[in-house]
C-alpha cells in the first residue's frame, strides 16, 4: 500500500462553520465508538471560488493508535467529483459527516492511488488539542470595544534552540556556523525540526507525510528553488499560485465556515507565501483546522485569512488546490497533533520589511522597491527576510555579472537601539553572494535564537546600490619596511593586491602599535573587515549579545590585528585586557559557567579601503625594543 501523505493545505488555521451556520450553535458530533465499516456519509470542501460543496464517502476501517493516543478512520469516495483529482493537498481538515453530525476531518491520503481513499482524524481529538493551555494572553488593542484583540508572542528561545546553530554562546561562532560570508545561508539556518515519520497503515517500508501546499506568488525562479530546498525536510510543499485574492469584491469571505479554504501567511506584501487547507469546525471564535500539524510547534501563532480557490490541479502522484489568501481574520494560536487550531477574535503582529535597490550601468541608473510583512517566528522569520531579500536582488540582478554593492541595513528591536550596518561586497554570482553578506541579515537569526531574553523585531530595512563593476582587491602578500614594527607609534604597511583583472597594486594600510608590545614577537592579520575576528567578549544577555552585534566590521576596511601572547580575561560580558598572571588565575572559572572566560587580548587598527578588500594574510612579525 502507498505511504500516507498528510493533504494538508496550509499553514494557517481553517476553522469555519458549514455554508448556513456561521453563527449557530457549534455542530453537533457522531461518537467514533460508533463508527463502523460500511457507514455512509457526506463530506465538505471547495472545489473552486469560496462555496463549499458536499461530496460521498464511505467508512473502509478504524485504525487504532495510528499516532500516539490517536485513532485514525479510513474513507473512500466514488463521487463523481474527486474521481479525476482525487483527494488533493489542501484538502486537510475537510469535515466530513454520517448522519448529519460531525465525525472527523480529512487529514490523510495515499500518493499514487488508484482510487480517493485516505484517512480523516476524529474530531474529538482536533477538539482536545484546541483547549489546549495558552502561555500568552491577549490585549486590547487601541480602538473602540468589540474590535479584535491583539497577542504579542513571547517568542523566547531556549539553550537547545541555540545549541541548534552552535554549541558555545559565542557570536562569532553562531554567524561563522551560517556558512562564509559571501554565500546564501539560507539552508544553514536552523528551521523548525521536521515532524517525525510515522509507519504507514499495511507496514510497509514507505511512511507517512505531510504535504502542505506553500502558494507562493511573486518569487523568481532562483529565490522560489531556494525556499524548495529550504522546506525540503518540512511537511510545506511550495507551489505556484499568484496572489492577489478573488476577481471581484462579491468573492472575497469575511468569515469561516466549515468546508471553506483557510491560509496561514507567512509573508505577504510583494511576495507572498500561504499555506492553504480547509476549515474543520468553528465555535464562536475558535476554528479547528487540518486534522494534522504543520510543524507541531504548540502554540504558535500567524495571521490567518480567507481564500479564494482557483481550482483543484490533477497529478498522478499527488493533487494540490492553488488559492490564493484574500481576507485576514484571525490567528494561528495552536499547532497540535491533531490539528491547527485559529482564533478570529486575535491579532498577531507581523514584521515589516522594507527593500530599496538602486542598479547603475555606467549613466543608467534605475530603481525599485519591496514591501513585504514577515510571520513573527524565530526559526521562519530570519530565512524568509533572506529570501525575500534575495527575490528583490534577483529581480534587478537577473544576470552574474560582476557587480560591487553596498547594503545599508537597519533592524528595529522593541526597546533597544536599532542594529544598523553598511556593508561593502563583490559577487559575481548573483544575489546569494550579496544577500549571503549582509550582516543586518545574518545578525536576526542569533539574535531571534538567543537564549537571553525574548525579542520583538519591530522592522527591518535594507537599501541595496548596485554598481555593475568590479572595483575589489585580493590580499597576497604584507611587507613591512622597517622590517619590524615601532612601539608607540603608527606604522605604515605594504599590502600587495590582486584586481579583478589580474593587476598587482599595492596600498598603505596603517597599524598602530601599543608601547607595551615592546620587545614582544606578535602574529600579524592584516584583512578584511567582514572576515575579521569579533573583537568582543561572549555575551551573557541580551544587551551584551547587541553590543557584539555592533562591533562587527564591514567589508570596506582594512582589520589589521596584532596577537600578542598575553592572556585576558573576559568577565560578565566585558573584556578586562592586559592582566598578570596571577589575576588570570584568580579568575578562571572553576565550574562550567559564563561568567568568567580566559580571552586572548588583540591590538586592533580600522582604516578605510579604497575598494571592497577579500582575503587575509598573516605572519610573525617582531615588536622593536623600547628606547
Amino acid at each position: 500500500m502507498r505511504g500516507i501523505v498528510r493533504l494538508c493545505a496550509a499553514i494557517g488555521v481553517f476553522a469555519c462553520a458549514f455554508v448556513g451556520r456561521a453563527h449557530a450553535a457549534p455542530a453537533e458530533t457522531y461518537p467514533l465508538s460508533k463508527v463502523q465499516r460500511g457507514q455512509t456519509g457526506y463530506g465538505v470542501t471547495t472545489f473552486a471560488g469560496t462555496t463549499p460543496e458536499r461530496f460521498t464517502f464511505e467508512v473502509v476501517s478504524v485504525v487504532r493508535n495510528f499516532l500516539p493516543k490517536q485513532d485514525i478512520v479510513l474513507v473512500k469516495s466514488s463521487d463523481p467529483k474527486v474521481q479525476t483529482s482525487g483527494f488533493w493537498q489542501g484538502m486537510s481538515g475537510s469535515p466530513l459527516y454520517i448522519d448529519d453530525k460531525l465525525v472527523c476531518a480529512f487529514s490523510y491520503g495515499f500518493r499514487f492511488n488508484k482510487i480517493a481513499l485516505g484517512g480523516c482524524t476524529p474530531i474529538e481529538y482536533m477538539k482536545k488539542d484546541g483547549d489546549a493551555y495558552r502561555r500568552n494572553a491577549p490585549v486590547q488593542a487601541a480602538g473602540k470595544p468589540g474590535q479584535p484583540r491583539m497577542v504579542i508572542p513571547a517568542a523566547s528561545s531556549s539553550m537547545a534552540d541555540w545549541k541548534r546553530l552552535t554549541p558555545n554562546v559565542d557570536v562569532a561562532e553562531a554567524m561563522n556556523a551560517l556558512g562564509p560570508k559571501h554565500r546564501s545561508w539560507l539552508l544553514s539556518a536552523p528551521l523548525p525540526p521536521p515532524l517525525p515519520k510515522t509507519s504507514s497503515v499495511d507496514g510497509s517500508e514507505q511512511t507517512m507525510v505531510a504535504s502542505v501546499p506553500l502558494s507562493i506568488s511573486g518569487f523568481s525562479a532562483p529565490a522560489f528553488s531556494q525556499l524548495e530546498k529550504m522546506f525540503g525536510d518540512s511537511s510545506l510543499v511550495p507551489v505556484r499560485a499568484g496572489a492577489g485574492g478573488a476577481p471581484g469584491k462579491e468573492n472575497v469571505p469575511n468569515k469561516f465556515v466549515m468546508g471553506g479554504s483557510i491560509a496561514v501567511e507567512l509573508i505577504r506584501g510583494d511576495m507572498s507565501a500561504a499555506a492553504v487547507g480547509t476549515v474543520s469546525y468553528v465555535d464562536g471564535e475558535k476554528v479547528l483546522a487540518f486534522g494534522h500539524p504543520m510543524f507541531q510547534t504548540g502554540e504558535t501563532y500567524a495571521p490567518v485569512s480567507t481564500v479564494y480557490v482557483h481550482t483543484v490541479i490533477p497529478s498522478a502522484m499527488s493533487a494540490f488546490v492553488m488559492g490564493s489568501a484574500v481576507n485576514e481574520i484571525g490567528s494561528l494560536v495552536q499547532d497540535r497533533q491533531s490539528a491547527i487550531m485559529a482564533d478570529t477574535g486575535l491579532r498577531t503582529p507581523t514584521i515589516p520589511v522594507d527593500i530599496s535597490i538602486t542598479t547603475t550601468s555606467g549613466k543608467h541608473v534605475e530603481t525599485g522597491s519591496f514591501r513585504v510583512e514577515l510571520m513573527a517566528n524565530k526559526f521562519l522569520t530570519p530565512s524568509l527576510t533572506g529570501a525575500a531579500l534575495m527575490n528583490a536582488i534577483n529581480y534587478y540582478l537577473p544576470d552574474r555579472d560582476d557587480v560591487t554593492a553596498r547594503v545599508d541595513s537597519k533592524v528595529t528591536v522593541k526597546g533597544h537601539e536599532p542594529i544598523q550596518f553598511v556593508d561593502y561586497m563583490h559577487a559575481n554570482d548573483g544575489a546569494g553572494s550579496v544577500m549571503g553578506s549582509v550582516r543586518g541579515l545574518r545578525v536576526l537569526v542569533p539574535l531571534m535564537l538567543n537564549p537571553f531574553a525574548p525579542v520583538q523585531i519591530e522592522r527591518v530595512e535594507m537599501k541595496v546600490d548596485l554598481r555593475f563593476e568590479a572595483n575589489f582587491g585580493e590580499i597576497k602578500e604584507i611587507k613591512i619596511p622597517a622590517g619590524e614594527l615601532v612601539p608607540g607609534e603608527r606604522n605604515t604597511l605594504k599590502v600587495l593586491m590582486s584586481t579583478w583583472d589580474g593587476k598587482d597594486i599595492i596600498e598603505d594600510v596603517p597599524v598602530d602599535v601599543p608601547a607595551s608590545l615592546a620587545g614582544n614577537i606578535v602574529t600579524l592579520e592584516v584583512t578584511s573587515g567582514d572576515s575579521a575576528k569579533l573583537d568582543a567578549a561572549p555575551p551573557v544577555d541580551l544587551p551584551s549579545l547587541m553590543a557584539a552585534f555592533r562591533r562587527l566590521l564591514p567589508g570596506n576596511v582594512w582589520a589589521v590585528t596584532l596577537y600578542p601572547a598575553d592572556e585576558g580575561v573576559a568577565l560578565d560580558g566585558k573584556l578586562v585586557r592586559d592582566l598578570p598572571a596571577s589575576a588570570v588565575d584568580k579568575l578562571r572559572p572553576q565550574s562550567h559557567t559564563h561568567r568568567a572566560q580566559a580571552y586572548k587580548p588583540i591590538a586592533r587598527t580600522i582604516a578605510a579601503a579604497k575598494r571592497v578588500v577579500e582575503g587575509s594574510s598573516t605572519m610573525l612579525v617582531r615588536v622593536r625594543d623600547a628606547r
